[in-house]
């Protein structure tokens, strides 16, 4: 995978420098979990769940921080988690088309916790930028085990994709 090479600063009170490979993520610590938690109140996406669906779903979160011009996920690889920004702003492509561009509270890769199909686009960060990374194993684990939450983010992922859909046929 290309992200291996890459230095990855992850935050577990103060930064270090790791290298990024699959599930080598770090966990927000304890302290972190409120900062996390306001990040996601603000995405769409989580805005519906209680304080305590947002606790369970928060501890479950990995943040990792990008230099400016990194490649967080390419178009054709198979999607593997679900992506906020808490910091910084991001860039959609497909090829040299312009998608999208996304910043703070918003978010990219809802679709890959249920599916897994590969990107359908490349998203690349435009100044240095921190993630919020829930991965899909995690997600499904709580949802079976809170499947009231399932119908809250179900309502909220078909709105977004009746968006996408409209973007797209214009």
């Amino acid at each position: 995978m290309e992200e291996s090479s890459t230095s990855i600063k992850a935050r577990t009170g103060h930064e270090n420098n790791v290298s990024h490979s699959e599930g080598d993520h770090m966990k927000p610590n304890a302290s972190d979990t409120s900062a996390v938690i306001a990040v996601l109140q603000k995405a769409p996406l989580w805005s519906s769940l209680s304080e305590k669906e947002l606790k369970v779903v928060a501890r479950s979160f990995k943040e990792l921080k990008y230099e400016s011009g990194h490649v967080i996920v390419r178009k054709g690889e198979q999607g593997v988690g679900f992506y906020l920004i808490a910091d910084g702003s991001v860039e959609v492509r497909s090829g040299d088309q312009v998608l999208s561009k996304l910043g703070q509270g918003e978010y990219f890769g809802e679709m890959s916790l249920l599916d897994g199909q590969p990107r359908t686009a490349d998203v690349v960060t435009l100044e240095p930028s921190r993630c919020l990374v829930l991965s899909a194993w995690s997600f499904k684990g709580i949802i079976s085990a809170q499947p009231k939450m399932a119908l809250k983010l179900l309502q909220e992922s078909v709105r977004r994709l009746n968006m996408n859909a409209q973007t797209l046929r214009q």
